[in-house]
């Protein structure tokens, strides 16, 4: 992974336009591509590194430009806190989806994060993968059928 850093720092560095934080965005980069990398097989890690530079450089530009309106709407949005019942199933709702997706075959579960979860599309997963757009699809298919059949099973 490492032998990308200098070409990752370079794309870093045309998308933010500084060298001080396109380090910082590469470090995130691989703390990301690192955490990540037990949980799913990765076939094409330049590509998967070079979409989590540019995810996170989106990011990073749309929350300066948000940062003072999330505030504001934080605020407003602070008395309309649900109550703690509300909390309480929705936590509940989270820890049942999460197993259930934790319960799926490998290679759906790794489909289904890196397109739900990362925001990948499914041209990037079956390059990553090293499989079809239309096995990716049906991957996802199944994995987001089965999560709503367990789902269902459990009462949610």
């Amino acid at each position: 992974m490492l032998k990308y850093y200098n070409e990752l720092l370079y794309f870093a560095q045309k998308l933010i336009g500084n060298k001080e934080d396109a380090r910082d965005l590469i470090q995130e980069t691989y703390t990301k591509a690192i955490a990540i990398k037990d949980r799913i097989d990765i076939a094409n890690e330049r590509a998967y590194l070079y979409k989590i530079v540019k995810n996170l450089a989106i990011k990073e530009s749309m929350g300066k430009q948000k940062y003072e309106s999330v505030i504001f709407e934080e605020l407003i949005h602070f008395e309309e806190s649900p109550h703690p019942e509300e909390l309480l199933m929705q936590e509940e709702h989270e820890v049942a989806f999460l197993s259930v997706v934790h319960a799926l075959p490998s290679r759906a579960k790794q489909a289904f994060i890196l397109h739900t979860v990362d925001g990948y599309s499914r041209k990037e997963i079956a390059s990553m993968m090293g499989i079809t757009t239309n096995a990716v699809e049906k991957l996802i298919k199944r994995a987001s059928i089965s999560i709503e059949e367990e789902l269902a099973k459990k009462g949610f």
